[in-house]
């Protein structure tokens, strides 16, 4: 089996200190490596490189911390090597796609020691491939990329960036409890906090069993990114069946939202407590259903005494699905419509704090009743 290399880009660690940079990196090495036990895994300056046997790119694009990969041939870094391994790389793409007719060399010089300046190195070997080849030089949109990358122990000839989940390596910032719905906006919240070096801790009220395969589902696909997170399941029905009934009968029935979301946010946050997690996350959007206004929000979180976060407070729909389909959840959570079976006709959007408590007050003698 050929001897593969990839090509491993990261962004925000390398803005931290010196002292922050060594640690980050050090950390998203070691993901890497538990990731692909079987590849020789090396932080070389700005780039980490992954050199093995039949590389999963795929696993690679979904680690927190990585902006970029890049699938690469290596090669010395004399002019005269780079020159005949840019013209084997062009070529070999040739074979491949016959159709190729421009090219475009792109250098970036990641050794301050070596000698050549990355636009002189461009001039020379674009020049050779150019000949070898000839193929026609454009820079605007080439029919085939030559990426050089100079390292100090080498350097790496490629064609493609793929996009990475990018942010901070995982467990930088601790851990957080999730809560986790079917829908679109919670996974995306999720990942939001997750790429910035947060491990993650879902939990599920389960409201139906349609529900709850979509919940595994959404929770299968983050093993990707996380192989440790976790997921717990809390019946919901029940409690929401009982406070129904208390609603109805106190003619109510509207300010059910509020309190099936008081409640989820309420044992997450018992549930975060528990483990040692440092907050709790929603899929919250300002506005976007009912008890999402400044009101209720502000109301469904009265009493609770804990970090509550809430990635997409500003975001609008349009853009979470753009990340949704990005992530790989979108499909998942919208692969059945699962309308909540108790959503009153028309439930409250500005609840009253007073007929909250009076109602909750109701509500918790009639739970220790049964």
């Amino acid at each position: 089996m050929k001897e593969q290399f990839v090509i491993c880009r990261f962004g925000e660690i390398g803005t931290k200190g010196r002292k922050a940079q060594i640690k980050l990196k050090h950390n998203l090495k070691t993901h890497i490596e538990k990731l692909l036990p079987q590849a020789n895994v090396v932080i070389e300056g700005g780039r980490i490189i992954v050199e093995g046997e039949s590389i999963d790119i795929g696993k690679l694009l979904y680690i927190p911390g990585i902006v970029s990969v890049s699938p690469a041939i290596k090669c010395e870094k004399h002019i005269e090597k780079l020159k005949e391994g840019a013209i084997n790389f062009s070529l070999l793409k040739i074979k491949e796609n016959p159709n190729i007719k421009t090219f475009a060399v792109r250098v970036h010089r990641l050794d301050p020691l070596y000698p050549i300046k990355s636009p002189d190195v461009e001039r020379v070997v674009g020049g050779a491939v150019k000949e070898a080849t000839k193929l026609t030089v454009d820079l605007t949109k080439p029919d085939l990329f030559v990426g050089i990358e100079i390292l100090k122990n080498g350097a790496y000839i490629y064609s493609e960036k793929l996009k990475g989940a990018g942010g901070l390596p995982l467990g930088e910032q601790g851990r957080v409890v999730s809560l986790l719905s079917g829908g679109i906006d919670s996974p995306v919240a999720a990942f939001l906090m997750l790429k910035r070096g947060a491990r993650i801790t879902f939990v599920h009220f389960e409201k139906t069993k349609a529900e709850k395969e979509q919940v595994e589902k959404l929770f299968t696909h983050f093993k990707q990114f996380d192989p440790k997170t976790k997921l717990i399941i809390i019946d919901h029905k029940e409690y929401l069946k009982k406070v129904s009934e208390v609603l109805k009968r106190e003619n109510r029935l509207r300010y059910l939202c509020i309190f099936c979301k008081h409640r989820i946010l309420s044992e997450g946050v018992k549930i975060a407590k528990k483990i040692g997690a440092e907050g709790v996350v929603t899929g919250d959007s300002l506005g976007q259903v009912a008890s999402q206004t400044l009101r209720n929000i502000k109301i469904i979180q009265k009493g609770i005494d804990f970090p509550v976060y809430r990635p997409l407070i500003g975001t609008d729909k349009t853009d979470i699905e753009l990340l949704a389909r990005r992530i790989g959840t979108y499909e998942i959570s919208t692969e059945k419509q699962l309308p909540c079976d108790f959503v009153p006709k028309h439930p409250v959007l500005k609840a009253r704090e007073e007929e909250f408590e009076r109602l909750k007050e109701i509500i918790e003698k009639e739970l220790i009743k049964q």
